[in-house]
């Protein structure tokens, strides 16, 4: 069996040796003074609607004492609903209310963070975090940049604490067995992975507005530019709008749950479907490890509403600019190619010389899967690829918060897989192919793509290490 699993590729590289493996102890401990019977104490930073359903899930594993947002109104809410559900739990627990991030990292009171703000406060927030002593559980895409990823992995193994990115497809069954049968040989060798991801929408121009009154717009946008608030509320019948989006949308903006459709705060549907499913891919092809990656990307097709300049930047400010349509070929080791694309099915179809499969989040389909009926896989499968038996995303986090164990979703593979994403649409704006060095960290021979794998933060918001 040629099985590449979470444990086994920890041994493959010089560059992990500093790198806890999953399964075994990686050490900060928790807060001293806490008892072993008592809950840890988390806080929630970025308290939208992902946000806010992480730290509702983990209300069941811990006591949520403050909550933290840019926006009042998200952040009233979240308090409002944890008191709830603490209630209703028969706890009573007093959460605080912040604007301010750093003022949740200073209290010693608290173990955890979770991590539901814009992506491209990400990175900034779960390093301070981490270097405060917290552990952290971050939505996805953990990155914004290639080079987001070097700071995050530096951080993490420096400080040894649990940190865990919300791809909730690697504490998903179907996933993982998706895996096993790629790394077991039921499918032959690997050939191709097709990534589908679904289209961007696109947008009328948004005219600049005064932000809502509740929402404090130059923390938001924090590290990236001061640029004005852009809001279009749907017309009276509420279908014009809807129909020029195409995703159902009532009203755009460059805030909130719509930021990630501008390239300056996301990655559009690479990074934000992409974390999840080139992620499994990644693993499915075992190029999930540090020093792992393509080795070129080149898009086919292209469609974008917005154009870019010669430096890959859009040329327009006022409407969403993430490409509307896109189809790009990863070229990875032994000749395998991840096609990651707009078009077709949301899911991964993996290809071999003996079998192909299909799995999403509600199937998994093709031969290989109807052959378990009289060839079952072996009654431990499951132990190669997830510590114990398999339990909720945020569950997991606060398991691994207790043994001190690596997560499911850990910050190093993830980093992998989301920079094929980022060089995926480095290769989109400049609709060229690019070649990257995976050891290295680098792309060949290309200065304007290279620029793109940083962006320096403005002035006021630089990381806080």
């Amino acid at each position: 069996m040629k099985t590449q699993n979470r444990r086994r590729f920890i041994g493959q590289s010089a560059a992990l040796a500093a790198m806890p493996t999953f399964g075994l102890f990686i050490g900060g401990s928790v807060r001293a003074s806490r008892s072993p019977n008592e809950r840890p104490t988390f806080a929630v930073i970025g308290c939208g609607g992902q946000g806010t359903g992480d730290g509702r899930r983990a209300t069941a594993f811990g006591d949520v004492k403050a909550v933290c947002d840019v926006d009042s109104a998200h952040a009233d809410y979240a308090k409002a609903a944890y008191t709830r559900r603490m209630s209703e739990q028969g706890r009573q627990v007093a959460i605080d209310v912040y604007e301010d991030y750093r003022e949740v990292l200073s209290r010693d009171d608290i173990d955890a963070v979770i991590c539901g703000t814009v992506d491209h406060w990400h990175v900034k927030i779960s390093a301070e975090a981490l270097r405060a002593g917290k552990d952290v559980y971050c939505e996805k895409p953990l990155t914004l940049t290639v080079d987001e990823g070097r700071v995050i992995t530096k951080v993490a193994a420096e400080t040894d604490r649990i940190i865990q990115v919300g791809t909730q497809q690697r504490s998903d069954e179907r996933f993982l067995q998706a895996v096993y049968l790629a790394h077991s040989g039921r499918l032959g060798k690997i050939r191709k992975v097709t990534v589908g991801l679904n289209h961007n929408p696109f947008s009328k121009p948004l005219p600049a507005v005064a932000p809502p009154k509740t929402l404090n717009w130059e923390l938001w946008k924090g590290p990236t530019a001061d640029v004005p608030y852009r809001f279009l509320q749907n017309g009276k019948d509420g279908q014009t709008l809807v129909r020029t989006l195409g995703d159902g949308s009532i009203n755009a903006s460059n805030c909130h749950q719509e930021f990630r459709w501008w390239l300056e705060y996301s990655g559009g549907k690479m990074t934000d479907w992409g974390a999840h499913h080139v992620d499994i891919a990644q693993w499915i092809i075992d190029q999930c490890g540090p020093g792992q990656g393509p080795l070129s990307i080149k898009p086919i097709m292209v469609e974008a509403r917005v154009p870019f300049d010669e430096h890959g930047n859009p040329t327009l400010d006022d409407r969403y600019n993430a490409p509307h349509r896109f189809t790009v070929q990863a070229m990875f080791p032994d000749d395998v190619v991840m096609e990651i694309t707009s078009e077709g099915r949301n899911g991964i179809l993996v290809e071999g010389t003996s079998g192909r499969i299909f799995v999403n989040r509600g199937t998994i389909s093709g031969k290989p899967i109807e052959d378990l009926a009289t060839q079952p896989l072996p009654s431990d499968w499951l132990e190669e690829y997830y510590d114990g038996p398999i339990v909720e995303h945020v569950n997991n986090f606060f398991n691994c918060i207790a043994s001190r164990r690596r997560p499911a979703s850990d910050v190093w593979t993830h980093v992998q897989s989301i920079n094929t994403c980022h060089l995926s649409n480095i290769a989109i704006r400049l609709n060229r192919e690019i070649s990257w060095d995976a050891a290295t960290g680098q792309i060949k021979g290309d200065p304007v793509a290279t620029a793109m794998l940083l962006r320096e933060p403005r002035s006021g918001y630089e990381l806080n290490l």
